[in-house]
């Protein structure tokens, strides 16, 4: 059975704010302001091919880097240095977040705690990846995305985050069979 959460209008709105710390600025401004910040960081978890792109820029490897090759969508091809680490392929619709993506961002976790390194790439979308990369993550990850036009967020895994990612998926429709 094919099931899907979707994203419903109601959720729009409040997705567009920032989950963590936002750090603006136009690129690279806040890849350079965060590089020291991120030096250390283990994990370091990036959703999104420009955010990807430019940690990569600044010196940073993403331990999982979750990107679709588009950016705002619409087409874009990425300069990121392949993977020495498991590269996985996943479909995932925009506006949604697909069993496959889920079950894909748990086992990249799960080969992070062996030493891999992972990168997701997603025929379709990536937006929504931010909440199942919080909600799999271990405690103290930090999880980078974008936000168009402003900057980046910056957040580290808590319990609260947790939480409050889990109550966004529970807010989401339930989609069985296409329905």
């Amino acid at each position: 059975m094919k099931v899907l959460f979707k994203l419903p209008p109601s959720l729009r709105s409040e997705l567009k704010k920032p989950v963590g710390e936002l750090i603006e600025g136009d690129i690279p401004t806040p890849y350079l302001k965060v590089k020291d910040i991120l030096t250390n960081e283990d994990p370091l978890v990036t959703v999104g091919d420009v955010v990807t792109e430019n940690i990569m820029k600044v010196g940073l490897n993403p331990n999982l880097a979750i990107y679709d090759h588009k950016t705002e969508r619409r087409e874009y091809k990425p300069n990121i240095r392949s993977v020495e680490g498991v590269l996985i392929t996943v479909k995932n619709p925009p506006g949604t977040i697909t069993l496959p993506l889920l079950k894909a961002i748990k086992k990249a976790y799960s080969l992070l705690s062996h030493g891999k390194r992972v990168h997701i790439v997603v025929d379709g979308e990536e937006d929504l990846a931010t909440i199942p990369a919080v909600l799999y993550a271990p405690i103290g990850t930090t999880v980078i995305y974008g936000q168009p036009k402003k900057g980046i967020v910056l957040i580290k895994v808590t319990n609260e985050c947790k939480r409050r990612c889990a109550k966004i998926m529970r807010r989401m429709e339930v989609v069985r069979n296409g329905d």
